[in-house]
C-alpha cells in the first residue's frame, strides 16, 4: 500500500530534478518520473533510465539543466524565434544536445531559411534550399560507398582495384601451394632414392655385404683342388688375404 501511495504522490507533485548517485561512482542527472521502494525511473531528456534502489547510494534534489530547459521552453511565447534561438544557444553551451536540437528545430519551424539554425542541425545550403548533407550529396550525383561519398566513377575504380588485388592474391596463393607441393614431391623422391641405394648395398653377394651377428664367415684362401678321393687338400679359416 505504501508503494502505491508513493508513486501517486510523485505523479501528482511537480517533477523534481535529481542527481542519482550509484554504487561504484556512477551518477544520473535528470528528472524522477517514478520512484518505488525497489527502483527509481529518471527522465534524462532523450529517454528514461530505471535503476534498482539497491544500486543507489543517495539521491540529491537539485535544479538540473534539463528541468531549467523545460521551464524556460514552457515560458516562450508562440512564434518568438529569438527566444528559441537564445534557449538553443544556452542548451548547446550546456552540452544538452537533444534539447538544443529541439530548440533549433523550433527556430527552423518559424524561419525555415535561418542559416544559424540550419547549420546547427547539420544542414547545408544547396541552391536556394537548406537540405541534409545526404540530400546534398545525392542531388549532386554522389553515392555512398564504404562510409564515404564519392562519384560513381570513383566507386567503380575502387571495385576494380579490389577485384584486381583479389585475383593477384589468389594467384599468389596458388603459386605458393604449387611450390610447396613441388618441394614435397622432390623431398619424397630424394628420400626414396636414398632408401633404394641403402637396400641395394645390403644385398648378399655384394662385396660390401657383411652379415653382422651371423657368426664367423669362412673365406677360401686358395682355390681348393679336389684330390683323388674327392676331398680338398687344404682349407684356411679366416677372411680374405
Amino acid at each position: 500500500m505504501k508503494r502505491g501511495v508513493l508513486v501517486i504522490a510523485l505523479a501528482a507533485a511537480p517533477l523534481l530534478a535529481d542527481d542519482v548517485y550509484l554504487r561504484g561512482g556512477g551518477q544520473i542527472t535528470g528528472t524522477i518520473v517514478e520512484r518505488t521502494t525497489d527502483s527509481v525511473r529518471v527522465d534524462v531528456g532523450g529517454g528514461t533510465l530505471t535503476v534498482r534502489m539497491s544500486s543507489v547510494v543517495r539521491i540529491e534534489e537539485t535544479v538540473s539543466p534539463l528541468q531549467e530547459y523545460r521551464a524556460r521552453a514552457a515560458r516562450i511565447p508562440q512564434g518568438d524565434v529569438e527566444a528559441w534561438r537564445e534557449l538553443a544557444r544556452w542548451a548547446t553551451s550546456g552540452a544538452l544536445g537533444t534539447m538544443a536540437s529541439q530548440a533549433w528545430s523550433k527556430v527552423v519551424e518559424i524561419m525555415p531559411d535561418d542559416p544559424e539554425a540550419n547549420r546547427a542541425l547539420g544542414r547545408v545550403q544547396y541552391g536556394e534550399r537548406w537540405v541534409t548533407e545526404e540530400e546534398s550529396y545525392r542531388a549532386r550525383g554522389y553515392v555512398e560507398f564504404e562510409g564515404e561519398w564519392m562519384t560513381p566513377g570513383e566507386r567503380q575504380a575502387i571495385l576494380e582495384d579490389q577485384r584486381a588485388r583479389g585475383e593477384a592474391d589468389r594467384q599468389a596463393e596458388a603459386a605458393r601451394l604449387q611450390a610447396e607441393e613441388k618441394a614435397k614431391r622432390e623431398r619424397e623422391a630424394k628420400e626414396a632414392a636414398e632408401h633404394d641405394i641403402w637396400r641395394g648395398s645390403a644385398l648378399p653377394g655384394d662385396a660390401t655385404y657383411w652379415p653382422w651377428g651371423s657368426g664367423i664367415v669362412y673365406w677360401p684362401a686358395t682355390p681348393v683342388q679336389p684330390t683323388g678321393s674327392g676331398m680338398p687338400t687344404s682349407m684356411s679359416v679366416g677372411g680374405p688375404g
